[in-house]
């Protein structure tokens, strides 16, 4: 489903991303059991602005990427975030890191333009929400949210952009076949650690979505081993994960 263009690119709702606002409805039902409509409310605008700032997220990729020549014509939003869609994958690691930054540096940035609008980090940031139209309500949420969106974007889960960030420091040193396996294993040690985490504090969808990342991942490498096989010796080729 297309939902506009800018600057080019395309952005699109993947079918299974209807279904995270009918869970965010249902979880505003339930969090507010006298003022139902009222929870609804609060969720879904929380969720909007959540969006947007991930949108503007893979539009940093996506622009970053298009500037260093590679063509980005799609951005497709999923229920675990969104992805620019590159025609090919950066073979210099400079590229890949420049890239990969540009992603969350633009959540900190819009963090950075709240913290000095607001002047101080909210009082108790795990209760931040955004429950009416209040300017300084909704300051803090995007604060407190783009900040936990940068910092788990850099977590070294590859396809994560922190291990998109690690493969690029390994390409330094490896062939990218070999990079993108190493930046797997680090990515299945911290996604454990994660999973085990979630399911510790009731968090079921966090330890599915590092699941979910983790095969994305795997998929990746499996493509680009194919693309790749051809052009290492035999003996070079590192087997299926």
């Amino acid at each position: 489903m297309t939902l506009f263009q800018c600057c080019g690119i395309t952005l699109e709702l993947h079918p299974t991303f209807l279904l995270l606002p009918l869970l965010v409805t249902a979880q505003g039902w339930a969090d507010y059991p006298e003022y139902h409509l009222k929870g609804v409310a609060i969720e879904l605008f929380a969720f909007v602005l959540v969006y947007i700032c991930l949108v503007l997220h893979e539009f940093g990729h996506a622009l970053t990427a298009r500037r260093l020549g590679i063509p980005v014509r799609r951005i497709v939003l999923l229920p675990i975030g969104g992805m620019a869609l590159m025609e090919s994958i950066p073979r210099s690691p400079r590229a890949e890191l420049l890239i990969t930054a540009a992603g969350p540096l633009v959540n900190f940035a819009i963090a950075g333009i709240c913290y000095l609008l607001l002047g101080k980090w909210p009082a108790n940031a795990y209760e931040v929400a955004a429950p009416t139209l209040h300017w300084v309500k909704i300051g803090n949420f995007l604060l407190v949210a783009n900040v936990y969106l940068g910092c788990f974007n850099l977590l070294p889960v590859f396809p994560m952009d922190g291990g998109r960030v690690l493969r690029a420091l390994l390409a330094f040193k490896f062939d990218y076949l070999h990079a993108t396996r190493w930046a797997l294993y680090v990515a299945r040690a911290v996604a454990l650690v994660g999973i085990v985490a979630a399911i510790w504090y009731g968090l079921f969808l966090l330890a599915a979505l590092f699941l979910f990342i983790l095969y994305v991942g795997k998929r990746e490498y499996e493509q680009l081993l194919m693309e790749e096989a051809q052009m290492l010796p035999e003996n070079e080729i590192p087997p299926l994960l």
